[in-house]
């Protein structure tokens, strides 16, 4: 009997990485600028966790206002399942997380965050508006934002046999194509939109009795019409029966690239890659012995 099991690893590790969340632009110019995060800067510092790590209770969220759960109140506010940033029309002086509005033409932006848990988290900050008029951020916070969005699918198995395997016989080892097509996502706040592509690069096989096969790609099923004794391009062959089934697992790779584009620029960049992984258990039996079943 096929067992399954599967499992998505963010490749992202930022959980408490502390960071500015706005990046204010100076007047007259059209390039953000990054984060300002020293202790003199009148930007704000708060705890970053990404969609599909484990969070810690211990967070400190005091500085997202009021909605935020309170460390050690028994609710867990991360993982993030998901945030968004949104510029508020507001003749406001004041605002109850922003604080007081500055000088000059400055706009609010908000930035909500949904938890797992389902808790709203809300971080707001007044920003400068351009000489256009255009509220920028920094694009690596919203090309985060895209890259958060991405939802992998599930590594499917297509290997050959199947289900059981035989000793001496190649195992063609694939994965489904539905399994290995690249996967995108969008962020946006005003004219900043930023785009987030995960591309499957490389599938890694633990084969259960300590061999580990490396595909650059997704692998390839055998056609019936193939001499079974031939070695597929991506596969391993078992040379000893197994007392149990064993635990085959597959991880994929995807590298994970984004682009910010706005009126007349656009930045580009990478994050950490991500893998998915899937765990089949499969029985390695003699030839013979299934020749007798």
């Amino acid at each position: 009997m096929r067992a399954r099991r599967f499992l998505i690893r963010a490749g992202i590790l930022i959980t408490g990485l502390w960071m500015c969340v706005l990046a204010i632009p100076q007047a007259g110019s059209a390039d953000p600028l990054g984060p300002d995060c020293s202790d003199t800067a009148d930007s704000c510092e708060v705890g970053v966790e990404v969609p599909g790590n484990d969070g810690g209770s211990g967070t400190d969220f005091g500085e997202w206002g009021e909605e935020a759960p309170s460390a050690g109140g028994g609710v867990d506010p991360g993982p993030f399942a998901d945030c968004s940033f949104t510029v508020v029309e507001t003749d406001a002086k004041t605002h109850a997380i922003a604080g007081d509005r500055p000088k000059g033409d400055y706009e609010l932006v908000v930035e909500t965050c949904t938890s797992a848990a389902g808790e709203t988290i809300k971080r707001a900050e007044w920003v400068a508006a351009g000489a256009d008029g255009q509220v920028l951020i920094d694009p690596a916070l919203l090309a985060q934002q895209a890259v958060d969005r991405l939802t992998l699918p599930r590594p499917g198995i297509a290997a050959s046999p199947e289900s059981v395997q035989l000793v001496n016989l190649p195992t063609w080892l694939a994965v489904t194509e539905a399994s290995w097509e690249a996967q995108t996502a969008e962020a946006s706040l005003g004219s900043q939109v930023a785009t987030a592509t995960a591309t499957p690069v490389q599938a890694v096989w633990d084969m259960g009795d300590g061999h580990v096969v490396t595909c650059a790609d997704r692998g390839e099923e055998w056609d019936p019409g193939t001499d079974p004794e031939t070695e597929g391009p991506c596969g391993h062959t078992y040379t000893q029966p197994s007392a149990e089934e064993l635990d085959v697992q597959v991880d994929i790779t995807w590298h994970i690239t984004w682009e910010v584009v706005w009126p007349g620029e656009s930045v580009s960049g990478t994050s950490p890659d991500m893998t998915t992984t899937e765990v089949e258990s499969w029985p390695v039996i003699e030839s013979q012995s299934l020749n007798q079943q």
